[in-house]
């Protein structure tokens, strides 16, 4: 095994996953493969614990786990099977049972290496003894490999490793397969080839003792045909028959090449052809015919399949939970996606026979948490309440956690989900104001209810009932009831009672094969007040109303007194749990009341029924049905002589107040209640369950239907047909406008609406913002349609008293077609900054303002965001001791941006981009606010069909709904505590639809990196940052066109990640090519295919970390633009201006290399007044591509080394461009002479100055041809032109060499005076080895023949990397020595190698 010390972090493809451990929420740990490393997470915390090496060079692809209980020092103990390619490995974990678990002890068995490729592992189940014999006797696990062999192996501590082949199936070429152990002790085994066959074959699981002889005889069951391609995942299912599908008890999933998942019947495992030594070795050349009279063996066995995701399909598992089947698939588009299977698309049948034609699978969830290609690892655990949590690692190295619930449906994960229509509202309103009136009568008599006898009384009159009965027993039939309910109140039947109500119920049930009948029932509901109960009875069958036994009694959690006013009760889900025996049946109801202002609005009964003959599930939900209208008070009454806020009178019921009316705008208010108003111009109050419980964990509401509690506010004329709702951030104040021109205020702890100020005009644009918190002072501007001037108001308003109302503070000018669709205000400045629709801001100078001067923009600037409207305009807060001003802007470009104010004594001019990026879920962005806690940059928009929240700072999608799109009314708030939930509500075809979760849609273990394989990569120089401390910065460009940067710290693998994303920028539109620093790590430059090359300026951004904005584009030099720039090389100079009265500018000069063999040569100043490339030369190679290039000497001897596709090497004298006057037109470039150094393309390049007096150099070059290239080029004094020779090192790598990077200068002391300097780069390739070498060259050799003379070359190291295709090597300094990064599919970094 290498020696991990110096390996200091990994960012790899997960390929293996799998939960280990006990605990009272779930699993306690969560293993991951990555690289040839296991990885143990606390999954409740989601820390890393252990990091363990199993393989010396291969890759973790399966992990399997057996849980060994405790042991005498009370830690749990798992048993471990590991494997990759054709390694396995044996272990044992060791973790406590300690709240807080210490870190993990993974100790380390036997090593087996079998002679092909392991596709499947897994320990015999059957393995049930105690904990205590579990550790004393060999634990079995089996294995599959790539040609159907299958192995068994054991751990005996005292005879050493076991392993042995137990058996074979028909010999194919597999791609994958599946294990399973069936109950009789048979092991079936399901094999998918890669000729697109399924191969089902089992033998008998006592082959597997270590003291059997012979090998087990094997069945083949099946040879399934009809995938189009390799069978990529196979999997077989757990016992289905309780589903009751015809003669269907097993099935079988396959997904393939062809991008389609199969179903296949495997229920009839009992007959099938014996597998002789003869068949196995003659299988893929034979000719097998499996319907040759065996009894149940047939090739026709799929019974559905279902076209999927964008590419292939790598693998599949089942979801089966009660009465409900699925499939699970993962793809190479990096999603995993949910497939419900159901009996012509509606679901499965219990008691109706039928064939297997009729079994579907229909598309239900998309989880798409993974960038880039590929989800090449899961793992799959079932929870309670018929839930389950799935994992999922990808090729970026992301590590996922979510639950899916037994529904398999979209958007169960939500604590909140539901949908009003307005007749919806308006019953519920109307029973509000019938309970009420009555509550008002009891409290007049001096009756003060609980919760209970107000739940009781509540629930007289009719209910609409929707029950649906889910069973697990064929005989048992399942379906539907649809009818009503009617609680009809009668006098007490026992003395001690005080209320009684007749519970009658009606309707009609139709099973889930078309069968209806009418249906009824009856129960008596009684309260007895002393002991405030609430119990249910049967009624005698032969009388139907006279009480027969008890049923059961609700003990309601959370009764109180009603009267308190106080109490957190009242306006809370009241539940109730009992339990029933009725003879050999357990009856568990649950109710659920839900309860608003203490009026209930709807309630849900669920029966779990367990017995001989019964398995089912009763969920049933209640709704009000709609009344005869009764009068809203006109207003409240004054009591104890205190007036109370009067509200606008209405007359007439809420169901003719609000005919055909549709809702038209939100707002939430402060409290996370939300202010919604109609087209008739009613405004109504919304209030939602809180997502969490007064433990601080998210509540779990089984029934997942929770009620909004509404309230109507009055009716108001003048917000009638359009209206627009605002409030500002930190304050109450919630302002309203309508067509009319009239903008009120909505002060929530008066409930009440009061004008502010009227403009005369219908509105277009209105913004509030509290400006100075402590004491509620408010700006507000708004905007007239059609004006081109801007009205700020003032306003005092901190939720007790206002002040102030729409009192005149200023007019602004707008420029001319400025529509404005966004502003702010910023205190530190006295600044107005407001957006527009076509992407420009206008600033004003609030100093200025004048009694009735309109005030005009002191600066207007174009292009902010193209000619997209701002959307978002945002001052940030103060950063540190910064005095700067800095503010976020976001807009329909899909650019979101951070903007640094220069302040000054003189008007302001300019703003300066710090930061300018794009975010993955579209054009449309559309809010943004800072968590509180975290201070998480939030961004949310549209894309397409789907609302989508974005964290910025973790680069991860939070919330993801589908509303229908943007074109409709909505509105988000975040939760700002560091969640990451949130809550959205919107309007789809005149329903009102609300959804909210308490935290993000999945939990991130590792944040991973690239999605696809990194082709660039740069270290920046030491860079200094804002509080003193050093950094250096790491480049990354990959084929999924994003740009990241990275900090890199010294830490070991077991105490972190020493790789941290400081951030990720989206422009380019190819894969990116190269990356190049600037001498001062402030530019950070680009290259990519379709001829983009981006200058990007770097620095620290508050809030963000660090920020990037392309500050520059390079012209391309096609019509189409379809060239790609191979590399390019960079070098700084100082460039005076004329007269050199001015300081010097730094400037870059860039040599472009194209993929036509051109080359261009360019200068960028990037001075703030010239940000732009100037091209100075040009020219041609052969038709060779170019491949790398570097620049040989510093100023002013400028040659350029260029490597190409021929393996030659060539240069390219540079003019100096200080000695090229200005509007010097481009000079042709020409190289001058080429030297043969490998034998076919060179991968890589770098250059070593030795000399410069001589101009004497070195290039190390690394081949296709696996040789390395150390070429000498010196020109003497008495030359005329310079001589070159190569020292070639063939085998230098086993494979392609695609990275040298030079490390350090070790050249001794004594050596510099003999003129002997020695140097040590690294190098690796295809063959995923990391080489140190080093380079010793002396002085005195001036002539060709003798100058490769002075070279010697050593092999330093040689050590393993677990990146595979090598792209490019960067060196980092780490504290007094070098350490080595590198970069292909994944990352990895090595403390000092050389």
């Amino acid at each position: 095994m290498p020696d991990d010390a110096s390996v200091n972090d990994v960012i790899n493809p997960i390929t293996a996953l799998a939960f280990a451990g006990e605990h009272s929420g779930g699993p306690r740990l969560l293993l991951a493969g990555e690289g040839p490393y296991l990885k143990a997470f606390d999954y409740q915390r989601g820390r890393l614990l252990a990091t363990k090496r199993i393989f010396e060079t291969q890759a973790v692809h399966g992990i399997s786990t057996l849980h060994l209980s405790n042991d005498q020092e009370h830690n749990n103990v798992v048993d471990l099977l590991i494997w990759g390619g054709r390694c396995a490995r044996r272990g044992l974990l060791r973790h406590s049972r300690a709240a807080e678990p210490s870190p993990v002890e993974i100790e380390l068995k036997w090593e087996f290496k079998l002679d092909d490729w392991i596709l499947d592992g897994c320990f015999d189940p059957k393995n049930d003894s105690t904990m205590a014999e579990r550790l004393q006797q060999n634990h079995t696990a089996i294995l599959v490999t790539a040609h159907n062999m299958v192995h068994a192996t054991s751990i005996d501590e005292e005879a050493g490793p076991f392993l042995k082949r137990v058996t074979a199936g028909p010999r194919s070429i597999l791609y994958s397969a599946h294990i399973w152990w069936s109950s009789n002790g048979k092991v079936l085994v399901a094999s998918g080839t890669v000729f697109g066959e399924v191969l089902i074959w089992s033998f008998l699981g006592h082959a597997l003792l270590a003291d059997a002889t012979s090998p087990a005889p094997a069945l083949l069951h099946f040879k399934l045909t009809g995938h189009e391609g390799s069978v990529f995942g196979i999997r077989i299912s757990p016992d289905l028959s309780h589903l009751g599908y015809k003669d269907i008890s097993r099935l079988l999933a396959s997904c393939s090449d062809d991008r389609t998942i199969r179903l296949w019947d495997i229920s009839c495992l009992e007959a099938g052809r014996t597998i002789t030594s003869q068949d196995i070795e003659n299988f893929e050349t034979s000719v097998w015919s499996l319907d040759n009279g065996e009894k149940g063996v047939s090739a026709n066995r799929c019974v559905t399949q279902i076209m999927g995701h964008s590419s292939r399909i790598w693998d599949v598992c089942f979801l089966t939970s009660g009465n409900t089947a699925g499939v699970l698939s993962f793809g190479e588009d990096g999603t995993a996606q949910i497939w419900q299977l159901s009996t012509n698309g509606n679901g499965p049948d219990f008691s109706q026979s039928h064939t297997s034609g009729n079994l579907t699978l229909s598309h239900q969830q998309t989880y798409a948490y993974h960038s880039g290609k590929n989800l090449w690892a899961s793992a799959l655990i079932h929870r309670q309440y018929g839930q389950y949590t799935l994992c999922t690692g990808g090729a970026d190295g992301r590590i996922v956690s979510y639950d899916i619930l037994e529904e398999l449906g979209p958007n169960e994960q939500a604590i909140l989900n539901s949908k009003w229509t307005m007749q919806d509202v308006v019953v519920q309103l109307e029973e509000n104001e019938t309970l009420l009136s009555s509550n008002a009568k009891e409290s007049a008599a001096g009756i003060h209810k609980t919760i209970c006898e107000q739940i009781f009384d509540a629930l007289a009159g009719t209910w609409m009932i929707e029950r649906e009965i889910r069973s697990a027993l064929p005989m048992f039939p399942s379906g539907t009831f649809s009818g009503e309910a009617q609680f009809e109140s009668r006098p007490q039947t026992a003395v001690e009672l005080d209320k009684e109500l007749l519970y009658i119920e009606d309707g009609k049930f139709t099973t889930e094969q078309g069968l209806a009948f009418t249906a009824t029932r009856r129960y008596v509901y009684r309260y007895q007040r002393e002991v405030d109960k609430m119990s249910v009875w049967f009624v005698k069958p032969d009388e139907n109303t006279a009480v027969d036994y008890l049923f059961h009694e609700l003990r309601l959690q959370g009764s109180t007194d009603a009267s308190n006013q106080n109490s957190p009760s009242v306006n809370e889900t009241i539940s109730s749990r009992s339990y029933h025996l009725c003879v050999e049946d357990h009856y568990t109801p649950n109710y659920v009341f839900h309860l608003g202002n203490r009026i209930l609005q709807r309630w849900q009964l669920a029966y779990r029924v367990k017995g001989p003959q019964k398995d089912y599930i009763a969920d049933a939900s209640y709704v009000r049905k709609a009344k005869t209208v009764h009068p809203i008070m006109s207003g409240e009454e004054e009591t104890s002589g205190t007036p109370k806020a009067k509200r606008p009178s209405l007359r007439i019921s809420p169901s003719r107040l609000m005919e055909k009316d549709g809702f038209k705008s939100y707002v939430f208010l402060r409290d996370g209640s939300f202010l919604v108003t109609t087209a008739q111009g009613i405004v109504l109050i919304g209030s939602l369950p809180s997502p969490m419980g007064r433990d601080g964990k998210a509540k779990q509401d089984v029934f997942k239907s929770p009620d909004v509690k509404w309230e109507i506010i009055g009716q108001y004329e003048t917000l009638k047909s359009s209206s627009i709702a605002t409030r500002a951030k930190s304050s109450d104040a919630v302002l309203l406008s309508g067509s009319a021109g009239t903008v009120h205020l909505f002060d929530p702890h008066k409930s009440e609406v009061s004008p502010l100020f009227d403009l005369g005009r219908k509105i277009a644009f209105l913004h509030v913002q509290n400006i100075k918190p402590a004491i509620g002072h408010h700006l507000i501007l708004a905007v007239c349609l059609g004006h081109s001037v801007a009205n700020i108001r003032q306003l005092n308003h901190d939720g007790r008293r206002s002040s102030d109302m729409g009192r005149q503070a200023g007019r602004l000018n707008l420029p001319a077609d400025f529509i404005v669709t966004s502003a702010c205000y910023s205190e530190i400045l006295r600044v107005w900054m407001i957006g527009s629709r076509n992407g420009a801001m206008a600033f004003y100078d609030e100093l200025s303002f004048g009694n009735d001067r309109a005030l005009e923009p002191f600066s207007v600037i174009t292009d902010v965001h193209g000619n997209d409207s701002i959307t978002v305009m945002m001052c940030l807060p103060q950063y540190h001791q910064d005095q700067a001003l800095y503010v976020l802007t976001a807009g329909r470009d899909g650019h979101y941006a951070v903007h640094k104010i220069i302040t000054s004594n003189a008007p302001m001019s300019v703003i300066d981009t710090l930061h300018r990026s794009t975010t993955p879920f579209g054009p449309n962005i559309e809010g943004a606010a800072l968590d509180d806690k975290t201070q998480d940059l939030l961004l949310w928009g549209f894309r397409s069909k789907e609302f989508v929240v974005w964290n910025a700072t973790k680069d991860m999608e939070t919330m993801s709904i589908d509303c229908g799109g943007a074109h409709r009314n909505w509105e988000y708030t975040p939760r700002t505590d560091g969640s990451d939930g949130g809550t959205f509500i919107w309007t789809k075809a005149s329903v009102f639809y609300v959804h909210s979760q308490p935290s993000a849609s999945h939990r991130m273990f590792r944040s991973g990196g690239h999605g696809r394989e990194i082709k660039a990569m740069a270290v920046s120089p030491v860079v200094e940052q804002p509080n003193g401390s050093k950094l250096q910065y790491i480049a990354t460009g990959s084929e999924d066109t994003a740009l990241r940067i990275w900090s890199y710290s010294s830490r070991t693998l077991d105490s972190g990640h020493s790789f941290q994303c400081l951030g990720t920028f989206r422009k380019h539109t190819t894969g990116i090519q190269q990356l190049r620093w600037s001498a001062d790590g402030k530019l950070l430059f680009s290259t990519a295919g379709y001829e983009e090359f981006f200058a990007w300026r770097v620095q620290p951004v508050p809030f963000l970390g660090i920020g990037a904005a392309c500050e520059a584009v390079c012209p391309k030099v096609t019509e189409d633009g379809d060239l790609r720039i191979t590399d390019f090389a960079l070098a700084e100079y100082n460039h005076h201006p004329r007269g050199y009265s001015s300081p010097p500018t730094k400037q870059q000069l860039i040599s472009l290399v194209y993929s036509d063999s051109s080359i261009r040569v360019y200068c960028y100043p990037s001075t703030a007044s010239i940000r732009s490339f100037e091209l100075l030369q040009s020219g041609t190679y052969t038709t060779h591509c170019l491949t790398a290039s570097s620049y040989l000497h510093p100023h002013p001897h400028k040659i350029l080394c260029t490597a190409s596709s021929n393996g030659h090497i060539v240069f390219w004298p540079i003019n100096d461009p200080l000695q090229q006057p200005p509007n010097t037109p481009v000079q042709e470039l020409h190289y001058h002479h080429g030297v043969p150094v490998h034998q076919n393309s060179i991968k890589s390049l770098f250059t070593l100055p030795l000399h410069p007096e001589n101009h004497d150099s070195l290039i190390i070059t690394g081949g296709d041809d696996g040789a390395i290239g150390i070429t000498r080029r010196l020109l003497p004094k008495d030359h005329l032109s310079p001589i070159t020779k190569t020292l070639l090192i063939p085998k230098a790598h086993a494979a392609a060499v695609n990275a040298v990077a030079y490390l350090r200068d070790a050249s001794p002391s004594e050596g510099l005076s003999r003129g002997i300097q020695q140097h040590i780069f690294v190098s690796s390739g295809n063959d995923q080895r990391l080489k140190t070498w080093v380079v010793r060259a002396r002085e005195g050799f001036a002539d060709e023949e003798n100058l490769i003379e002075g070279i010697e070359v050593r092999l330093l190291g040689n050590r393993f990397t677990c990146v595979a295709d090598v792209a490019c090597l960067g060196t980092v300094v780490m504290g007094d020595g070098v350490g080595v990064v590198v970069a292909g599919i994944g990352m990895e970094g090595f403390g000092d190698v050389g």
